[in-house]
């Protein structure tokens, strides 16, 4: 399955522990099993995080994931490679972007 590359990108929450506050940014690609999350918060590879976002009429709260790799660019914002954890996640994502696809 192709990653879905969206004319405009899908704004995220992440959270990376219950005590803290939760930190925004956008998804720039998604797949069921990884996505590419952009935000001008920093945050070390390996780290566990969760996602909470809106897909179509779909709403995906506490996406489980691992960052994979974490590069700050020029501006000063942070590309995050994530690795989805949950299958049962994945494949409820893997509907939501099957429906949401091209008609």
């Amino acid at each position: 399955m192709s990653q879905n590359k969206a004319e405009t990108y899908i704004p995220a929450l992440a959270r990376t522990s219950l005590d803290m506050p939760p930190l925004w940014g956008r998804l720039i690609s998604l797949a069921p099993e990884r996505a590419d999350f952009l935000s001008h918060f920093e945050l070390p590879s390996g780290r566990i995080i969760t996602l909470t976002f809106e897909l179509g009429r779909a709403e995906f709260p506490d996406i489980r994931a691992r960052i994979k790799t974490a590069l700050r660019d020029s501006d000063g914002y942070y590309n995050y490679a994530l690795v989805f954890l949950d299958q049962g996640q994945s494949a409820l994502l893997r509907a939501a972007l099957i429906e949401a696809g091209p008609k």
